[in-house]
């Protein structure tokens, strides 16, 4: 078994950055080459409309420099990354690239099983990317520093 393509899906929070550091660790060990990946999830919104249509561009353009940040950040070392924005369901768009371009691994966030409140979280991003995933799947968990 060979690694040679990493994949990074981020949301750009906390959580990916802390997966960021396991990727580029784990790329610069195996000689991978890297793949940024941010997914934004559309609106179940039945009628279109322009202001709609306008929120997704500037969304996008929004998305697009932070995507640059985070590519500039594997460039910094040593990696020739490839970095795409896709619109569509998060854990499908993740799985169909990870398929598309024949990745080895996927390395991601997790905001973790329980939300602010406290309650249980199922049907998490990475939950589905796990159990549909064409790729094994390395799940960061990010835990905050105890007081």
């Amino acid at each position: 078994m060979k690694i040679e393509r990493i994949l990074f899906p981020t949301d750009f929070s906390i959580y990916s950055e802390k997966a960021r550091e396991y990727a580029l660790y784990l790329g610069e060990k195996l000689g991978a080459s890297m793949y940024i990946l941010h997914v934004i999830e559309p609106l179940d919104y039945p009628d279109i409309d322009e202001e709609i249509k306008e929120f997704y561009r500037e969304l996008e353009m929004q998305m697009e420099r932070k995507i640059e940040d985070e590519k500039r950040i594997f460039e910094q070392r040593g990696f020739h990354v490839q970095a795409s924005i896709v619109i569509g369901p998060r854990w499908r768009v993740i799985n169909t690239f990870a398929k598309e371009k024949s990745i080895d691994l996927i390395v991601m966030g997790s905001h973790g099983l329980k939300t602010e409140t406290g309650q249980i979280a199922i049907g998490t991003t990475s939950h589905k990317v796990i159990f549909s995933s064409p790729c094994p799947v390395l799940v960061v968990r990010y835990e905050e520093a105890k007081q």
